[in-house]
């Protein structure tokens, strides 16, 4: 399981555009509680300059995951002499225009999903043909030190058909790195059968799994709500954190 974003671009991105729509809000007749929630009409030249930007960043990002992966695939070939394949592809942090009922009234909407990311239920119009009978996959990224999940959109998914797309932090990377002993925590997760290799010790340490909120109990919410189900468990056998 490969999971990387677009990195610091996607950041930029939306703190470029955050700027733009801030200074067009008024323009557009739009006031909001506070800037991050700054927004401009979808059809209008800062809606769609953002939309194009967010969708250039979502093209790196799965250029980012294609890549990581043939690299795996690299090593796992010359290792073990088996070959691997791309089995599913998920983004998330994206806005898509789609068509949903609203009071009963089929309307498109922009659908923004932060944290968050898209559950398409059994037999949703926009899934391929192979998925169709069983909804749309998500993959829940645990931490390094847990499970990580495959999810999967149920019929009536409520949240306009999205599910969150991993455990969340509970510590920001900055804190986190600063009470965390990389040697003491790579010790600690090979006691647990979990090989771990880090470009740094200080991105060992950012990514603890203290950091994150407990990836079960956030599985297990969602499903309570109606949002998605739960298909399988995965525990890591070895982690490589970039």
């Amino acid at each position: 399981m490969i999971h990387c974003g677009s990195r610091g671009l996607g950041h930029q991105i939306c703190t470029d555009h955050v700027r733009t729509m801030e200074k067009a809000m008024p323009r557009h007749g739009i006031q909001v509680p506070d800037r991050q929630l700054a927004c401009a009409p979808v059809t209008s030249a800062e809606g769609q300059a953002h939309l194009g930007a967010m969708a250039a960043a979502a093209n790196y990002a799965r250029a980012n995951r294609h890549v990581l992966g043939l690299a795996a695939a690299r090593v796992f070939r010359a290792v073990a002499g088996c070959d691997s394949r791309l089995v599913y592809d998920i983004s998330h942090n994206l806005a898509k225009v789609e068509q949903h009922s609203v009071a009963g009234v089929e309307l498109e909407l922009c659908v923004h999903r932060k944290g968050a990311t898209r559950a398409l239920p059994p037999g949703h119009p926009d899934l391929p043909a192979d998925l169709r009978a069983v909804g749309q996959p998500v993959l829940i990224p645990g931490s390094m030190g847990t499970a990580s999940y495959v999810l999967t959109g149920v019929p009536g998914g409520s949240a306009f058909h999205s599910t969150c797309h991993g455990a969340g932090r509970v510590q920001s990377r900055h804190p986190v790195a600063r009470s965390v002993n990389a040697a003491e925590l790579q010790k600690t997760l090979e006691r647990q059968g979990i090989a771990v290799r880090g470009a740094s010790a200080r991105g060992l340490a950012e990514e603890a799994p203290e950091a994150y909120k407990d990836v079960a109990d956030v599985v297990a919410v969602a499903e309570r709500a109606g949002l998605c189900r739960t298909v399988a468990r995965l525990v890591p056998l070895g982690v490589v954190k970039g």
